[in-house]
């Protein structure tokens, strides 16, 4: 089985100015490098109630993103009835389950800009990215990355 890489959606790949979502200058061409060497993609993101896979999907599908990212593999809060959220455990096994990975052991990766969610998805065997969006990366941040792009070098 392949390994996924779930990224969190708003300030991980999208970045909101002015009350609008664009996506990171970098973002196309970190995916399309990333799905070239084989990784699986999908999202795993907090949205209200009521958001579903197929409205995300549209809007990935206008960033130009939609096809980098496995419809199977959009993993949302709203999805779940009582919209669990991450960092709890129960959203990361979701996205285990569907990705078909029994463990997440280095198998999946989650890619993030909250802290508590990298040091959440740690305790849970996931290999977790923190996408620090200002300052340098710090000892303690772990596994870390300044922009999408060096996520090409590091996996």
């Amino acid at each position: 089985m392949r390994s996924a890489i779930f990224f969190d959606l708003t300030q991980t790949l999208l970045e909101k100015v002015n009350g609008q979502y664009y996506l990171y200058s970098d973002a196309l061409d970190t995916l399309k490098g990333l799905r070239e060497r084989g990784y699986r993609l999908g999202l795993i993101s907090n949205l209200s109630e009521g958001v579903t896979v197929d409205e995300v999907h549209t809007f990935l599908a206008e960033c130009s993103i939609a096809s980098f990212i496995d419809l199977n593999l959009i993993i949302l809060s709203s999805e779940h009835p009582e919209n669990i959220k991450k960092p709890d455990k129960r959203i990361f096994d979701r996205a285990l389950g569907k990705s078909g990975l029994v463990k997440a052991e280095n198998m999946a990766i989650f890619v993030t800009e909250e802290h508590e969610h990298i040091l959440a998805a740690r305790s849970y065997g996931w290999r977790a990215i923190l996408k620090r969006n200002w300052g340098e990366c710090q000892p303690e941040d772990g596994e870390c990355v300044t922009s999408l792009t060096e996520l090409l070098s590091l996996l």
